[in-house]
């Protein structure tokens, strides 16, 4: 761009502008935006401009986000398309602030006050005035007023936001022939959209991807719902040639690899353009196994071999960025297929399955340290599963479904260490695999 930019080749800086205008993503986010401004690509700035909005919690939570200038910071802060709930907005901007709090402070300052207050919760307001020094330089004369209004409508405990809080979990109930939230905290049901007929008899699995819940079914048809619209409606993407697939989302793409027909392919779905594309084949050709992102990599963990007639404990690792699979050089403890696998941010849980001859239901957990690189075994699950979904909100780990007892949601808990059942399934059939973590 620079060298084209110089010569003054307009129609290659335009052609480098569409190209990164398809490119976009989290992670390419910064760099194009810098790009855009230096060779003043109005285009590629409006784009750059529109993707922050709609991506804002994803931008937010990277580390370059704090090196955003000031007028960046103010357009995402004040404007109304920024998909972020007011608490989120704030706590970004603080953390933004106390970056280079001297710089900044001011800005903080004209931005705060612009804020819908009443759309935060009583709770992260009344935390804010308790705890934050910042707000005392414009808001001091007005604390207790403020603080006495809070109190008016209650007992209103001070509690801090966090942007992964007010999540549920989301099944797909086969029996009401509709999705149905779960919040774990208070255990209420809340019923969602109706199900499709054409995805009713066909579902397999589910991901979530912002703004849009993700499903793929059996006979390789793809349909994606924009949960948070109350009337939307599923529509119908692009075909997978993957007919049992195991998927996981990753800086705006969808990764597929099948998981019972014992290939070694896998695909990328991009919603920029609607297609899926076939990436580089693994290596070992397995069925049953479970697939998580972590370290902006592909996690592709355990499986089962038809070639040895047994479950595998290994690990393949595919690296978006250079197209390639490798070899974890550490393994699982125990082999398994059919096993269930999530992620935090400490790192990344896998959770029953078959043992590995196949002869029993396995109730053990592993953890591998996004730190030390290695796998260690936690405390077993309360009941025995395979072909079931876990997911996290909030830190906490919760598996639903599957063979075994599939009527209980269980919870683990890393600062306690321990497993617990916190609710029974009660006239729904969910399907095992789709389970799904949203914000609400």
């Amino acid at each position: 761009m620079g060298v084209a930019h110089m010569m003054q080749l307009q129609r290659l800086c335009d052609s480098i502008a569409i190209f990164l205008e398809d490119d976009l993503d989290p992670r390419s986010f910064f760099q194009t935006k810098k790009i855009a401004n230096r060779y003043n690509c109005e285009q590629l700035e409006e784009k750059c401009n529109q993707f922050a909005l709609q991506r804002f919690i994803e931008i937010a939570q990277s580390d370059e986000f704090m090196d955003l200038d000031e007028k960046f910071i103010s357009f995402l802060m004040e404007s109304n398309e920024t998909k972020a709930k007011e608490e989120g907005k704030c706590k970004m901007l603080l953390a933004w602030t106390k970056h280079d709090i001297d710089e900044r402070k001011e800005c903080f300052l004209s931005l705060v006050m612009k804020f819908q207050l009443t759309k935060m919760t009583l709770s992260y307001r009344r935390f804010l005035v308790e705890n934050e020094p910042l707000l005392f330089e414009s808001m001091q004369s007005i604390q207790s007023l403020t603080l006495s209004i809070l109190d008016s409508h209650g007992d209103i405990s001070s509690k801090d936001f966090n942007l992964t809080k007010n999540k549920q979990l989301v099944v797909f109930d086969q029996t009401s022939q509709r999705m149905h939230s779960i919040d774990v905290i208070d255990k209420t049901w809340t019923p969602m959209q109706t199900i499709d007929q054409a995805i009713i008899k066909n579902l397999y699995s589910a991901v979530m991807m912002e703004p849009y819940i993700y499903v793929i079914c059996t006979n390789k048809l793809f349909y994606r719902l924009e949960y948070a619209e109350s009337n939307a409606k599923w529509e119908q993407m692009a075909n997978t040639n993957l007919q049992y697939a195991c998927v996981v989302a990753l800086d705006g793409f969808v990764y597929g690899i099948e998981y019972g027909g014992r290939p070694n392919i896998m695909e990328r779905y991009d919603p920029s353009n609607n297609r899926w594309t076939r990436l580089t084949n693994k290596s070992l050709i397995l069925y049953g196994e479970s697939l998580v992102a972590a370290d902006g990599k592909v996690f592709c963990i355990a499986g089962h071999s038809d070639q040895q007639h047994r479950a595998t404990n290994q690990v393949e690792i595919y690296d978006p960025v250079t197209s390639t699979w490798s070899m974890d050089n550490r393994s699982l403890n125990e082999a398994r297929y059919r096993a269930s696998a999530t992620v935090t941010e400490e790192g990344i849980y896998v959770m029953g399955g078959c043992n590995v001859n196949g002869t029993s239901t396995l109730t053990t957990v592993e953890f591998r340290s996004s730190v030390t690189k290695t796998w260690m075994m936690l405390k077993p699950m309360k009941n025995a599963r395979f072909n079931f979904s876990s997911c996290v909100i909030d830190g906490k780990v919760y598996v639903i479904g599957g063979n075994g007892n599939s009527a209980n949601i269980e919870e683990y808990d890393p600062e306690i260490k321990e497993w617990k059942i916190i609710e029974t399934i009660q006239g729904k059939n969910i399907f095992p695999r789709a389970t799904v973590a949203i914000s609400i």
